[in-house]
């Protein structure tokens, strides 16, 4: 429960949010699902030994618009090996519990590789969205995230100081982007994780 509650802190402040977090991280993005409604995404995840994340193959992340009563809820879910495993319940005016799912996997990698401080790095990452725009063109695009760029810090970060997180979506559809990734140097300790939309369900 504990790192659920952290995950809030990803969320940029309003007076501060960028176009990116803004259309993302939306707490409207869910308002209007129905209830029985789900989203789907494979995931897989490679990460340096040492740590208490485990790499996953074949794994998936389920988001559920549960009735309660009068009212709904999001249920973030995670599949690993054929068994389901709930991971938290946000109200429908939440940001997208997905995405939060991902940046704070993230976060946690990070942090168990480098030794670094996991709130250090939430908002060095936070930062870097609030920063990014939302690219140019018509229908599906990428933006690409290096949050310790220019971090006064990278030099202590090794394959994390090049981080790279691909965030790719459709602008019309909010909701339903289209795959995130985050990955590191490469080489020994390389750092990867993806999930990628599988199903959607209205």
């Amino acid at each position: 429960m504990r790192r659920l509650l952290l995950l809030s802190a990803l969320l940029p402040a309003p007076a501060s949010a960028g176009a990116l977090s803004d259309l993302l991280m939306a707490p409207t993005v869910f308002a209007d699902a129905a209830a029985g409604s789900e989203i789907a995404y494979a995931e897989e995840r490679t990460v340096p030994e040492g740590g208490t994340l485990e790499s996953v193959t074949g794994g998936a992340v389920r988001l559920e618009v549960k009735a309660e009563g009068d009212k709904r809820a999001l249920l973030l879910v995670k599949e690993r090996d054929g068994k389901a495993q709930p991971v938290g319940t946000f109200p429908t005016a939440a940001a997208n519990p997905l995405l939060l799912y991902f940046l704070e996997t993230t976060v946690r990698a990070t942090a168990e590789a480098t030794g670094g401080s996991p709130y250090y790095i939430r908002n060095r990452i936070r930062e870097a969205l609030v920063a990014a725009d939302l690219g140019a063109g018509e229908g599906p695009r990428e933006v690409t995230l290096t949050p310790f760029a220019a971090d006064p810090n990278r030099a202590k970060m090794g394959a994390f100081a090049d981080l790279t997180l691909r965030l790719r979506f459709d602008p019309a559809r909010p909701a339903g982007i289209l795959e995130l990734s985050a990955d590191s140097a490469g080489g020994e300790g390389d750092y990867h994780e993806r999930m990628v939309l599988i199903g959607e369900e209205k």
